[in-house]
């Protein structure tokens, strides 16, 4: 079957609408090389073929691979693609964010400029599954590029997948978010006077939960309230742990001028009181 170029993007990569009327994008050596629109794609020069389900990101990505090596959009999509493995949610914003952040890295590593990550320790701690793909980016681009970019980049490459799952506006969000867990973590640490077991299964629960949590803070978002009735027993069988999620509640609307619904009390309330019980064993 005969595919047709709708967009020539650059000579290494085009245009074209598959049998369900989908734009994809194509890319391999030489595809587009004096190519016009209307002309049959040479299949044999095909290497891969991106389709995003978001209309606008495809869009947002055709002009950012016009400007840069379809190289790069290799490896964001080897870390979408494992970012999904780990059961990460990632929406499409990722392929264009990440293509043009690992272009802007690579150039500034090679003028001798490499950025130190202040939130590294962080990131690596509460958002560990990120981390570790973002490291295995580093790899890839040192496969394609010879550039060794380092854990700082790693660390920054896992803000963006962080900011893909939570459709952060951008990094700047993803660094308030991580602020709002580390003091929400040492809110219920110096309250209830315990050490966090890391390696648990509740704390990384709570980690998750708090993750999406500080995402609608700062959104404004609010859950409807559904769970009044769990909510009020819920409350008087757990008086000591529900004192936490007091202090938290009392923290955010103090700094963030945002009021916890009683659905957001109760879940906060049930992770700290699997925290708690976990301490008592």
């Amino acid at each position: 079957m005969n595919v047709k170029i709708i967009r020539v993007l650059n000579t290494n990569a085009v245009v074209s609408v598959d049998s369900q009327g989908r734009e994809l994008i194509m890319t391999g050596p030489g595809i587009g090389f004096k190519k016009r629109k209307g002309e049959n794609i040479d299949q044999s020069l095909v290497d891969k073929t991106y389709h995003l389900e978001n209309k606008e990101e495809s869009k947002r990505l055709q002009e950012v691979v016009k400007e840069i090596s379809e190289e790069y959009l290799g490896i964001a999509d080897r870390v979408v693609k494992e970012a999904k493995k780990e059961k990460l949610e990632i929406r499409d914003s990722l392929y264009v964010t990440l293509t043009d952040h690992i272009n802007s890295a690579v150039a500034r590593y090679r003028e001798g400029i490499a950025l130190k990550n202040m939130m590294k320790i962080d990131i690596r701690k509460f958002y560990p599954k990120e981390y570790q793909v973002g490291m295995h980016a580093i790899e890839w681009i040192k496969e394609q590029t010879g550039e060794d970019l380092g854990d700082d980049e790693a660390a920054f490459i896992a803000m963006h997948i962080v900011s893909a799952e939570l459709n952060a506006q951008n990094i700047t969000d993803v660094n308030q978010i991580t602020e709002l867990i580390n003091t929400v973590l040492q809110i219920v640490r110096i309250h209830f006077k315990i050490d966090l077991n890391e390696e648990s299964i509740s704390y990384e629960r709570f980690l998750t939960h708090l993750k999406f949590f500080a995402a609608r803070v700062f959104d404004h978002m609010e859950y409807e309230d559904t769970m009044q009735e769990i909510y009020k027993v819920m409350v008087e069988q757990n008086e000591n742990a529900f004192s936490g999620v007091k202090k938290i509640a009392e923290y955010i609307k103090k700094q963030y001028n945002y009021k916890l619904t009683i659905d957001e009390q109760l879940y906060l309330l049930i992770h700290i009181k699997r925290i708690l019980d976990e301490q008592k064993k």
